[in-house]
């Protein structure tokens, strides 16, 4: 490497980048023309519109050097500002000054610091740093806005809202004095942006950290902010009114408290609450540990309401309902999960049975940093009004809040879920087999173990949830599984449980429909319909039925046969088999359920089809034994499972062309099956309409 000092100098861009690229062209440009630089200069401006990309272009070239202390959003700020760093270019290091007057120093590499200001230029104007300012948890540490459910509302559906806020009220409604405004998870004001300044004269503002309330108090002097904890602060008051026998110590402002008694102001609570919900599965227990334990969440479990408690913004939603006078209008952003989903029902039948306005939904992605792809809604209700309509129409809008279509979001009762359709066969205490976490891995030390069957058990159906979110947790196993919501596998249910499996696993899941619920079936299906999801979930990739020989298990030794195994004995025999020990157990054996099931029922055409190609499959299984590593995939008796099949031919290259035939046949009875899942009601129909604006 040659060690030259103006080596050292050099600045490497990324022109996969946008913000480096466009850099690069302007210090080629100025490399170029140096004329031009010396009597023009052509540095960037750093403004409210383009702060977020400028951060993002700062935080790969200066960021990375910031490892201790303040948020990086606090150091960019003071960053952007001359006169709040002390540039030591002998030490290579930066004093940052921040607006506590607390100050922070860090080493930097200076050839990268002064690259980056070479192509940007200070922000002097004091309204500009105070916008930037105004909209800093767009820039907030991810992990910490994680945990406490912080994802800022995008300007644009924030203005969005404020149209819908238009339509539902009166016009002008915020010049008129009778309607209040309180928005108790403000965080540094997001929401309030595009409200009309006649309103904040009548808004009030509080949230979690002092240093935010003093932030709302510079950017929004004419309204009253103030730090308070909306699940902690006055809860003991609020649920006890009449019941006190001493002075209440408020933390409420006496203005806000006295304002909520008057019956002749309206009240609009305007919020994006925290979205974090306690012990999610996303999460390992360290860091959701404890998010959803507050004084409101005690008061829930009090009234028994169960785990709709667990997320933190139906507990704001909570104590909204059991603090505000009847007159009041509640627009929240939030998830769709406390209308439909079979936990929270209960809640929204006795807790909050309201009118519903006007609302829209769009993608979980627009906010920076949420895992997952899902709806979010932004939904008015009317709190002095009952519910009496058993669905919502909610507009849908794309990643620029342009309106294209209406979701029609069914409000379901706990009896309708598809997980409610049979009742499922209770197991014996007595009747135990291993309990299986996948096709071929057995499950042993966990605390609900799970392992009872029956001995009529056939396999094992993992139906966790009710929901598309949860669709890919669906499973069939040979022996129990380990995972909850799985039910045994009998004669009796055999039918109605494949058919469930299948018409969970087929619909493919969207962002738009990963709330929607499955549902019992208003009409019953034809027998068609049910012999063709059986052949279906035979062959699916989500099937991991498997035969597992002298499995130990809890000190004893148990054999798991497949009882999906699709093809008889008497037919399998004129099959070539290349296991000696596979033609001498296939003699003294008896066929499996599903085996004789097939002979009895009469398929269609589409599914003697898939039956066809899985055929042709299964014989390439048989002729090639003795050149496949079997042992891998614990393949020891005739019956092997499809897991195991499909997965040992795939590992070695066999019978490629003939898996993508039945892959082929399976799609095409699945096209089959689609439409009929919702004309005989196990999903409702989404109305979705061409792009409007």
């Amino acid at each position: 490497m040659v060690k030259e000092p103006e080596i050292s100098k050099l600045h490497i861009y990324s022109v996969s980048k946008k913000q480096e690229f466009e850099s690069f062209k302007i210090n080629l440009k100025n490399a170029l023309n140096p004329q031009m630089i010396m009597d023009f200069g052509d540095k960037k401006i750093i403004n409210e519109e383009n702060f977020e990309a400028v951060f993002e272009h700062w935080n790969s070239v200066i960021g990375t050097y910031i490892i201790n202390g303040y948020k990086r959003s606090f150091y960019f700020l003071a960053n952007i500002q001359r006169d709040k760093v002390i540039v030591d270019k002998e030490n290579s290091s930066v004093v940052f000054m921040f607006e506590d007057r607390n100050s922070k120093t860090q080493k930097v590499l200076m050839k990268d610091y002064e690259y980056f200001w070479s192509v940007y230029d200070y922000v002097d104007n004091a309204e500009t740093i105070s916008g930037i300012h105004f909209k800093l948890d767009r820039l907030t540490d991810e992990s910490q806005r994680r945990f406490e459910g912080e994802f800022y509302t995008p300007l644009r559906f924030a203005q969005k809202a404020i149209h819908y806020w238009n339509k539902v009220l009166d016009k002008n409604w915020y010049k008129s004095g009778k309607y209040r405004i309180w928005d108790m998870a403000a965080g540094t004001g997001n929401l309030e942006y595009h409200l009309p300044a006649e309103a904040y004269k009548y808004l009030y503002m509080s949230t979690l950290h002092n240093s935010e309330a003093d932030h709302l108090k510079k950017v929004f002097p004419e309204a009253t902010c103030f730090q308070y904890d909306y699940l902690n602060d006055d809860v003991e008051y609020v649920f006890n009114k009449g019941n006190i026998p001493f002075e209440p110590n408020w933390k409420l402002p006496k203005k806000l408290r006295d304002e909520l008694s008057d019956p002749n102001i309206t009240w609009i609570v305007y919020i994006n609450p925290p979205f974090a919900t306690a012990q999610d599965a996303k999460y390992d227990s360290s860091s959701k540990k404890g998010v959803s334990h507050s004084k409101i969440d005690n008061v829930m479990d009090r009234l028994k309401i169960g785990h709709a408690k667990r997320e933190l913004f139906i507990q704001f939603m909570f104590r909204i309902v059991n603090e505000f006078p009847e007159k009041t209008y509640l627009g929240i952003f939030s998830k769709l999960k406390y209308l439909n989903a079979p936990d929270s029902i209960e809640y929204r039948d006795k807790f909050f049975n309201f009118k519903f306005e006007k609302g829209f939904l769009f993608h979980s992605k627009c906010f920076h940093g949420v895992i997952g792809d899902f709806p979010i809604s932004f939904m008015i209700w009317n709190l002095s009004k009952p519910r009496k309509n058993k669905s919502v129409e909610i507009d849908i809008l794309n990643n620029e809040a342009h309106t294209i279509g209406v979701k029609h979001l069914q409000l379901i009762e706990k009896k309708d879920v598809l997980n409610n359709w049979f009742i499922r066969p209770r197991n014996s205490r007595n009747y135990i087999l291993p309990a299986l976490s996948n096709g071929i891995t057995v499950k042993v030390g966990n605390i609900d173990t799970r392992h009872r069957a029956r001995p009529d058990f056939l396999g094992s159906i993992c139906s966790k949830g009710n929901d598309f979110q949860n669709a890919k947790y669906v499973s069939i196993l040979s022996s129990p599984n380990v995972s909850a919501g799985a039910f045994s596998v009998i004669k009796e249910n055999f039918e109605k449980a494949l058919t469930l499996y299948t018409v969970r696993k087929i619909p493919k899941p969207t962002w738009l429909n990963d709330r929607n619920q499955f549902m019992v079936p208003h009409t019953e299906p034809t027998k068609e319909f049910y012999n063709d999801c059986i052949v279906w979930s035979l062959f699916s990739n989500s099937n991991q039925t498997t035969a597992l020989k002298n499995v130990k298990y809890l000190g004893k030794i148990y054999q798991i046969k497949n009882n999906f195994f699709p093809f008889r004995l008497e037919e399998i025999k004129h099959w070539e088999i290349k296991d000696a020990d596979f033609k001498l157990q296939i003699v003294n054996d008896k066929n499996r359920f599903v085996a004789e099931w097939l002979q009895k029922n009469k398929l269609s055409e589409e599914a003697k089809n898939v039956i066809e190609k899985a055929k042709e499959v299964y014989k390439l299984f048989y002729a090639n034994l003795n050149i496949m590593a079997t042992n891998k995939w614990k393949i020891d008796t005739w019956d092997a499972g499809w897991y195991q099949i499909r997965r040992c031919l795939t590992e070695h290259n066999l019978a490629s062309d003939e898996l993508i035939k039945l892959n082929k046949a399976n799609e095409n009875l699945a096209n089959k099956i689609i439409p009929q899942i919702v004309e005989f009601g196990f999903l409702d129909k989404d109305e979705i309409y061409d792009e409007i604006d």
